[in-house]
């Protein structure tokens, strides 16, 4: 069963969210309008699993982002089972409350009305809820009362849905506006996330699955990364959001905007990247405005990230929707090396037979011997080595990787290095 909680903008409905949860997923701030997209995940009650969605805040404020909203909003009801419908303790019981519960009621469907924010309540107008005699009265700042509403949804929830197993995660990473919900959308093939040319529309990690070719995979839109924001603010906290999904990825989209060219923050997002071994494939998007020498631009643009030249790139347009069927076909290249061992016979033969033909590196005149190498773990892909040596430097390490890459490919994947000695 499906369970949304929906309200007006900063009753709370996210802090709930992530109370039932037992985890932060939703951003909580005082700003009205934080939570824009529909958020997702498993609710557990005891022996029963429900799909719980947080919804961005119902308004009537005549503006495109708030009909967005308030459209996203819609879908989730639709979808729902059952609906929490939030109010607050501390504002008056409004005409749009009143027009907000006649709508829920009318839907025919199971709902639980929840007055939030009892600790700091008004009491010239509390009573006005009190009229709700069924109404479940808590505080997510005190968490009172939590308990009492999974008792009551427990006992309205009937059948569990099913959980689904994620095969591969998959985060679509990238500066802000360069077009990371459009491609969400594009793959997706149905507006999911919202879209907005306005730079930070995207807030949370919004995530969902999706089917190719018999594996199933969960991907996660994130908000735009701003890697340098010193005081406390939403794009920092989504910033937060977007790094924690990186955290919880095995293959990353790195979106770039074609146009504008690889920038310092793309440079430093794909180190990210790398730095954790996460599957990498870079994607140049917004291709169509490219008119002119799309081969020198694509081989310049390449050029810039050469760090990680081990990483697939893609040409793409998701306003034209094109090569978007080719995002999947790396997506199970690049998987299928994440997710692969070489045997320790293959990989000693291999190396044996390259410093039969290779002198190899030094280290203060005494050459560095590769005793003994074995792949220990996938995803991502790590190797112990065993030197003559107790500490190697840099150079000998980018020598490894290379020729890993040169003999086994691991098209997409920053493999992970572990030296020992004897």
């Amino acid at each position: 069963m499906i369970v949304s909680i929906v309200g007006r903008p900063n009753v709370g409905k996210s802090s709930l969210f992530n109370l039932l949860i037992g985890k932060n997923k939703s951003i909580i701030s005082d700003i009205p309008g934080t939570t824009r997209d529909r958020i997702a995940d498993y609710l557990y009650l005891e022996d029963k699993t429900v799909m719980l969605i947080d919804t961005g805040g119902l308004n009537d404020a005549d503006y495109i982002l708030s009909k967005k909203i308030n459209m996203q909003t819609q879908v989730a009801i639709e979808l729902s089972d059952i609906i929490i419908l939030v109010f607050d303790a501390k504002e008056p019981f409004s005409d749009f409350d009143i027009s907000l519960f006649k709508m829920i009621a009318k839907l025919k469907k199971q709902y639980i009305i929840v007055v939030n924010k009892i600790d700091d309540r008004n009491e010239n107008f509390f009573y006005d809820y009190l009229r709700f005699k069924e109404a479940l009265f808590i505080s997510t700042k005190q968490r009172k009362n939590i308990n009492q509403l999974k008792e009551k949804l427990y006992t309205l929830v009937g059948k569990s849905v099913t959980k689904v197993h994620a095969d591969s995660k998959l985060a679509i990473v990238g500066r802000a506006n360069v077009g990371k919900s459009s491609l969400f959308n594009a793959i997706l093939k149905k507006e999911y996330s919202i879209v907005s040319s306005k730079e930070g529309t995207t807030l949370d990690s919004v995530d969902t699955f999706i089917n190719y070719n018999g594996k199933a995979y969960k991907i996660i839109d994130t908000a735009g990364l701003r890697l340098k924001l010193k005081k406390e603010s939403l794009d920092k906290l989504a910033s937060y959001m977007a790094l924690f999904s990186i955290e919880r990825c095995d293959i990353a989209l790195l979106v770039i905007d074609a146009k504008d060219g690889v920038k310092t923050q793309d440079l430093k997002i794909a180190s990210i990247l790398e730095q954790k071994h996460k599957g990498i494939i870079v994607i140049f998007n917004k291709w169509d405005l490219i008119e002119k020498d799309q081969d020198k631009v694509f081989k310049d643009l390449k050029s810039r990230l050469s760090f990680i030249s081990y990483a697939p790139f893609l040409r793409i347009s998701s306003k034209e929707s094109k090569n978007i069927d080719k995002i999947f076909k790396y997506i199970q290249i690049v998987d299928t090396y994440y997710s692969s061992r070489v045997s320790t016979h293959d990989l000693n033969e291999a190396f044996l037979r390259l410093s039969k033909t290779h002198h190899g590196i030094n280290l203060n005149s005494k050459p560095i011997k590769l005793k003994y190498i074995n792949q220990v773990e996938t995803k991502p892909p790590t190797f112990v080595l065993f030197t003559n040596v107790e500490k190697v430097p840099k150079n000998y390490e980018h020598y490894i990787k290379n020729n890993l890459y040169s003999l086994f490919k691991f098209t997409g994947c920053p493999v992970k290095l572990i030296f020992k000695t004897d």
